[in-house]
């Protein structure tokens, strides 16, 4: 769970949570830890790309078009966001290049 992330590697949400969408923002409740997390609009957006296996550059360059917001903060952010997830343990990460 401690994996060290990279805008190459490869993450996808663990299918032992539930979410819900809430308005533009989500609940998750991961069923193993009995712990609910809620995302804002960008977090619930970025939750809904990692439903199938994507590369943590591919997130950030969506980020960045969809919400036009600036390229280094976006990928700072993002890596951070996937990070804490990845930690949190409700992302796999898959292929991870980084060393």
């Amino acid at each position: 769970m401690n994996r060290k992330l990279s805008e190459r590697s490869t993450v996808v949400a663990i299918k032992d949570q539930v979410s819900s969408d809430l308005g533009g923002e989500v609940a998750i409740l991961d069923l193993a830890g009995g712990v609910y997390y809620g995302l804002d609009e960008v977090g619930a957006r970025v939750w809904e790309l990692i439903h199938e296996p994507i590369a943590v550059n591919q997130i950030q360059e969506t980020i960045v078009e969809e919400y036009d917001a600036d390229r280094v903060r976006v990928e700072r952010d993002v890596l951070a966001f996937l990070q804490r997830l990845a930690d949190e343990g409700l992302v796999k990460v898959r292929d991870d290049v980084s060393s």
